[in-house]
């Protein structure tokens, strides 16, 4: 029997800027997955932002 064990390292999901709220967040099929809304002082506003499922913002010449 065999003890060694390997250490997996995770996944690296891709990542996307909203264009609601302008901070970055993961993809899921292309898309923005579930965040929540960000104040103009930063801080959440406990709803769905309405940028959640459009496709990432991509800054025009990038």
């Amino acid at each position: 029997m065999s003890t060694s064990t390997t250490a997996r390292t995770p996944a690296v999901k891709p990542r996307g800027e909203c264009a609601r709220c302008g901070l970055s967040y993961a993809l899921y099929n292309n898309r923005l997955g579930h965040h929540h809304g960000i104040t103009p002082s930063g801080f959440s506003t406990g709803r769905k932002c309405p940028g959640v499922g459009l496709p990432p913002f991509f800054a025009v010449g990038a």
